[in-house]
């Protein structure tokens, strides 16, 4: 990542891996009207006083930013069906963490004992972007790449900077 003003589609990576991140998690996952298609407020950081305008949810950006609202579809569909990740008083997810000694990656395995399946889910930031890194998702299916949908998964899958890659077998 490069130091300074970030571009809008760097912007745009950093928000939706900022929020798998988050749609990954244990508990209850908030987020605002429009976030899932990039709704900016023009910067404003504090709308509350400002006008219609800026507050007003431009359905226009949707479909310039049709890839980010499909992965929030996906990962919110994800929170609300698997085991442990949506709030409810009788399971919890046993998720097992790791992170990279380069400090630009983390990656979890999640049970869904209902459905019988094991998902892998990895999450790699924009540090060391020009570093590979590669997994084996061999026997796995993918469920969510925010960067390509048509991966193919391998013993040698690489993931890219401000990615992430939900699969399961």
């Amino acid at each position: 990542m490069a130091t300074g003003v970030v571009s809008r589609s760097e912007a745009k990576l950093m928000n939706v891996l900022a929020n798998a991140v988050v749609f990954t998690s244990q508990g209850t996952t908030f987020m605002q009207a429009g976030e899932e298609f990039m709704r900016s407020k023009n910067g404003d950081s504090n709308s509350y006083q400002s006008s219609y305008a800026t507050n007003e949810l431009n359905y226009a950006l949707k479909a310039k930013n049709l890839s980010a609202f499909e992965s929030y579809q996906k990962l919110i569909n994800l929170k609300q069906h698997l085991d442990g990740l949506h709030q409810d008083s009788s399971t919890n997810a046993d998720i097992n963490f790791e992170q990279s000694d380069s400090l630009n990656l983390i990656k979890y395995n999640l049970r869904d004992s209902f459905n019988n399946l094991d998902f892998v889910v990895i999450h790699r930031n924009g540090y060391k972007a020009d570093e590979v890194q590669q997994f084996d998702l061999s026997g796995y299916t993918l469920y969510l790449d925010t960067l390509d949908a048509s991966k193919v998964l391998s013993e040698k899958t690489s993931v890219s900077a401000y990615e992430t890659i939900i699969a399961y077998k």
